[in-house]
């Protein structure tokens, strides 16, 4: 299967639809970085210590897929692991906690922040970061994103415990939250300042699956406000990724400022797009393991035509890309009709208007 080749470069058309202006097909992104690079034959274990892998990884993605985003992910671990958790990594899938850093809170009165130029993997993709900005930044935007306060908590003290204690020691939880916002605002500041790249959140922890309304407003939202508000001191308000079911708390959410939300595919389109369409832009959400990596090239097909069917004349924006992370093992075949599908049925795509090829019946 070939890939679809579109008139515009993704730095042109990200730039000229957020202007509203009309562009060659619907902004696509591939969350794919830490998952991908078993599909070229490399260790993923190898890939998280290698510039030089890193560098071939997102290249090689760049020629494949076409997609509109370029950049390594610091993902949900990165953060935490250059505080002091400890991670296992593997050949053939994405790293794990093995111990987290704090086993009394009383660690926290001794802890500085991270320093992104000698703490854990943070100077490897620095490294390549500023190469990817050499060699691609006149024509893509390199960005990338980060776990959010509540996920890096988690992932300094360990989820049971958080969980636990968030009921048992709050007010030893509050101290674990003031100085995980610390964390991701200064790491945040810091890769700006370094590589001029912007970061998204992630906060999978904050999900509706995991924790009630009244522990998200407890323990994320006053913490992202304040992100959001040191956010847009040095790049634009980060957009943020929630796995899971998100409904019950997306006027929660609006009250942060994010600029952006990307919805897991349990959630609807539409729904997103009546509720906060009109104040954020939205992406979404290809369901990622069903549909992109075990479905048919009509089923992804088919899938992507109805996302860009229902988001596409979001007023704010609509970026098409995965309900979540695109899984490991996922076929080659299977991106290329993703990026295909978002090629034939997001033609002529301008912000806040429908895109007709996706109407059953015109193509």
């Amino acid at each position: 299967m070939e890939l679809m080749q579109n008139e515009m470069t993704p730095r042109e058309r990200l730039t000229a639809y957020a202007r509203g202006e009309e562009v060659d097909r619907i902004p696509t992104t591939l969350s794919a970085g830490e998952t991908i690079p078993f599909l070229y034959g490399i260790s993923i274990r190898e890939y998280y210590f290698s510039a030089d892998l890193m560098i071939e990884v997102e290249s090689r993605m760049a020629k494949d897929f076409g997609a509109d985003n370029m950049g390594m992910g610091l993902g949900l671990r990165t953060l935490a692991e250059a505080i002091g958790t400890k991670l296992h990594y593997t050949d053939d899938n994405v790293s794990f906690i093995t111990e987290p850093i704090i086993k009394d809170y009383s660690q926290l009165s001794n802890m500085s922040t991270v320093n992104i130029n000698k703490d854990g993997r943070l100077p490897i993709l620095i490294e390549a970061f500023s190469r990817l900005q050499e060699r691609f930044g006149k024509e893509r935007i390199i960005s990338s994103g980060m776990a959010g306060p509540l996920t890096t908590a988690c992932a300094l003290v360990g989820a049971d415990k958080f969980l636990k204690d968030i009921i048992k020691r709050p007010d030893e939880v509050r101290l674990l939250m003031e100085y995980s916002t610390a964390c991701v605002i200064n790491c945040a500041r810091d890769l700006n300042a370094k590589l001029g790249i912007s970061l998204s959140l992630s906060e999978p922890i904050a999900s509706g699956n995991l924790i009630s309304r009244k522990m998200f407003e407890r323990w994320l939202v006053p913490y992202l406000k304040e992100i959001v508000d040191a956010f847009k001191t040095f790049q634009n308000a980060p957009a943020l990724h929630i796995c899971g079911k998100t409904k019950d708390r997306w006027e929660d959410l609006l009250t942060c400022g994010i600029s952006g939300f990307w919805a897991d595919n349990c959630e609807s389109l539409q729904e997103i797009k009546a509720f906060m369409g009109d104040q954020v832009s939205i992406s979404g959400n290809v369901t990622p393991v069903e549909i992109l990596r075990n479905g048919t090239i009509s089923e992804i097909d088919e899938a992507v035509r109805i996302c860009i069917l229902e988001g596409s004349d979001s007023p704010m924006g609509y970026l098409l890309c995965p309900g979540c992370t695109t899984p490991v093992g996922t076929p080659k075949e299977n991106m290329i009709a993703f990026m295909n599908a978002a090629s034939k049925y997001g033609r002529s795509a301008k912000k806040g208007y429908p895109c007709r090829y996706a109407e059953k019946n015109i193509r």
